[in-house]
């Protein structure tokens, strides 16, 4: 349980420092609805298990809910048959958990609690789902009595990854979705009205006098997909055809570091923009990128250093790597090897975390940031793909480097970041806004 155990840390802390941020951030995507959710249920865990605080299994009981939203069956009632979006939404994880009650019985302890949030739903499930006002899940009445390696990933089957990527539904583990495995729990579903919502990226003021002059920086972060000492690595493959796709669009390109396994490449460019009045001025482009282990148990020091001068100086943050259930791009755990880390409160900064479910881990954390400094925070509700990473990064890029110098609609950008999936969704969205 030890990937989950920093998981749980994480929501307890979270939890505390992000109350008053729960009420501001909010999100837009084209395939996305965000919803509130609310329910109250019992579970029992061993005694002797491995967590040992009350809010810390509830939020651990609560994670099951990630694995469920993915189940092929849940996709198939709420979405369609023909779907082959990866799951029909995700919660944030910054849960509101309320502990009701908690008895000990010999070895086995019962716990109460009830949890409200909110949660990105694919829309079709979303206008499903709130149109009946409620879900009923399976969450497990005991989670340390469900395991089982035929009922979820086969290359992620660990028990501390269970939560995540278990399904319930699956042909020989139905058994896990009924008494006396499971029991049956109604969550509550509403809509989120919003008073305020800022709808583009002020790319104007994300590209002029910004903190850095006349230069636009930018700061690309590439991380591994399992071992960067293997040179087939697909963190390498993405690297390299990032290079290419600079070089195509007329960018010089520098090698900063090139004979270790944490290589940087500096892209520039000079960009002649038209103003709205038809006078014209330049732009210049500056992209630093970044190929590194980017695990929180890395020794080294070079992520935290580099995003740490991205958080800092940069006008965009863009992160493509693993999620590590959150903990990857936590920013306690990166201060502890970079520093303190200060967020310019007279900067506009566009973060992209192009990683698994950074909706639920980075928004919040990200957005928490909004009294300090304008971020507009770009995420994913379900898992991304090393594979379709580099396309959909270009479409991105392709209007921040515009020559004209207007604004345009987030949906309009959101919607053309998704074509190069052909009809899968990530549940791309943006927050934080």
């Amino acid at each position: 349980m030890g990937r989950f155990f920093f998981f749980t840390r994480m929501l307890m802390t979270l939890t505390v420092t992000l109350m008053a941020s729960l009420a501001l951030a909010q999100t837009l995507g084209p395939s996305t609805t965000e919803v509130k959710y609310s329910y109250r249920t019992s579970f029992q865990v061993p005694t002797d298990n491995d967590l040992q605080d009350a809010e810390e299994l509830a939020s651990f009981h609560a994670s099951h809910i990630f694995g469920i939203f993915a189940s092929k069956t849940m996709i198939t009632n709420l979405i369609g048959s023909n779907s082959v979006i990866g799951g029909i939404g995700a919660p944030r994880s910054q849960m509101r958990i309320r502990i009701l009650s908690e008895s000990t019985d010999g070895r086995m302890t019962t716990i109460t609690y009830s949890n409200t949030g909110k949660m990105i739903l694919h829309k079709s499930a979303a206008r499903r789902l709130l149109a009946q006002g409620s879900l009923t899940l399976p969450l497990p009445a005991n989670p340390y009595e469900i395991y089982d390696k035929r009922c979820t990933d086969k290359h992620y089957d660990s028990i501390s990854d269970y939560w995540y990527f278990y399904d319930p539904y699956r042909r020989g583990c139905d058994y896990l979705s009924r008494a006396p495995k499971a029991n049956p729990v109604e969550v509550r579903l509403s809509e989120i009205n919003y008073k305020k919502l800022d709808t583009t990226p002020r790319l104007p003021q994300l590209r002029g006098n910004n903190g850095n002059g006349d230069l636009f920086s930018i700061f690309i972060i590439s991380g591994y997909y399992e071992d960067g000492s293997d040179k087939s690595d697909l963190g390498y493959e993405n690297f390299d055809d990032i290079r290419r796709s600079f070089e195509e669009r007329g960018f010089s390109v520098r090698s900063r570091r090139s004979a270790t396994n944490k290589p940087i490449n500096l892209y520039r460019k000079t960009i002649e923009i038209t103003k709205p009045n038809g006078t014209k001025k330049s732009l210049e482009v500056e992209v630093q990128h970044l190929l590194v282990d980017t695990g929180i148990e890395a020794r080294s020091k070079t992520f935290a250093k580099f995003f740490k001068e991205a958080v800092e100086t940069a006008d965009v943050i863009i992160y493509g790597g693993h999620s590590g259930l959150g903990a990857n791009l936590d920013i306690p755990s990166l201060e502890e090897k970079a520093g303190k880390f200060t967020f310019n409160p007279a900067k506009k900064q566009i973060f992209f975390f192009d990683s698994c479910s950074s909706y639920s881990y980075y928004l919040e954390h990200f957005a928490a940031e909004k009294t300090k400094a304008k971020i507009d925070v770009v995420s994913y509700g379900l898992s991304s793909y090393f594979e379709t990473g580099t396309a959909v990064l270009f479409v991105f890029l392709d209007y921040l480097f515009m020559p004209e110098d207007t604004d345009v609609e987030w949906m309009t950008i959101l919607k053309d970041m998704e074509k190069p999936l052909e009809g899968d969704s990530y549940l791309l969205n943006v927050g934080g806004i």
